[in-house]
């Protein structure tokens, strides 16, 4: 009998299967497919101003540190109590491409553009090892409270949080010397991790949420200082929103000079999927 379509051998709309095939191939896309529909593993990223890493796998049995990333374990299950007392963060190793990208110093001056519920803030008030100012911002007040609350259980206490929704306008406030924007994205790096995505997007939504994307960085690019670093991050695996916006920001802001992109992808990497890329300002 006849193999049934890969759409439905997988369950993963039509136009997706299509769009991918051309993008990666068709082995790729199998294994992306499987990928998604397997259930997801559990990953904490150690939080080294509370704990080593040493500490937390003599503390957890069972726990792995994940190849490439030392300070991010696999866990056996929900480290609890570890959470409770800040020690560690729930998140993929995937989210750390941004952070290392931006490379923040102590001392530095930092944004965090669209930062609830707090993981990779988390992470830059690590790398800073609590010296020098984060800027935290997003537009959901309910999701800013998360945020607070996240901050203060992983003692991450040089952030600033503020409301503010980057489409209505720039901030008011001083330049930063650095500005990570993990920007709002249609998340089909993380399908595995949100069961709905691949049953809610439509074809339109990729060129829509680029429009966003766009809207977002020509408001936060002009509060970086001239000679600092600005990142833009998501978690899709669409050239709409990540190769695409990175040509189109650099052709909008001359005095951004692209550096580098990093991107992980689950059928090659064996993480969620990322993307970032690094500019310099001129």
């Amino acid at each position: 009998a006849a193999l049934q379509p890969i759409s439905i051998q997988f369950s993963h709309p039509n136009f997706l299967i299509e769009r991918w095939q051309s993008e990666f191939g068709q082995n790729a896309v199998n294994d992306l497919c499987r990928w998604n529909n397997r259930p997801a593993p559990l990953y904490a990223r150690t939080n080294r101003a509370r704990i080593s890493v040493t500490n937390f796998l003599r503390d957890h049995p069972g726990s792995l540190v994940v190849p490439d990333h030392d300070n991010f374990v696999a866990v056996p299950s929900v480290p609890v109590e570890a959470l409770a007392h800040g020690q560690c963060y729930m998140q993929d190793p995937s989210t750390s491409v941004a952070c290392r990208l931006l490379d923040p110093q102590p001392g530095d001056r930092v944004l965090d553009a669209c930062a609830a519920p707090g993981g990779k803030t988390g992470y830059l008030g690590e790398l800073m090892e609590g010296c020098g100012e984060i800027a935290a911002t997003d537009r959901d007040q309910q999701r800013l409270k998360s945020f607070e609350e996240n901050m203060y259980r992983l003692g991450i206490t040089n952030v600033r949080a503020r409301r503010h929704d980057w489409l209505g306008g720039p901030l008011d406030a001083p330049l930063f010397d650095k500005i990570l924007l993990d920007a709002p994205c249609t998340n089909t790096g993380v399908m595995r991790r949100r069961v709905d995505v691949r049953w809610r997007l439509r074809p339109g939504d990729f060129e829509r949420m680029q429009k966003q994307q766009l809207a977002i960085a020509r408001a936060v690019v002009p509060s970086l200082k001239t000679g600092g670093v600005f990142v833009y991050s998501t978690c899709s695996l669409e050239r709409e929103e990540n190769e695409n916006v990175v040509k189109r920001i650099s052709h909008e802001f001359p005095r951004l000079r692209l550096e580098k992109t990093d991107a992980v992808l689950p059928f090659r990497d064996g993480v969620d999927g990322a993307f970032a890329a690094r500019f310099a300002c001129r």
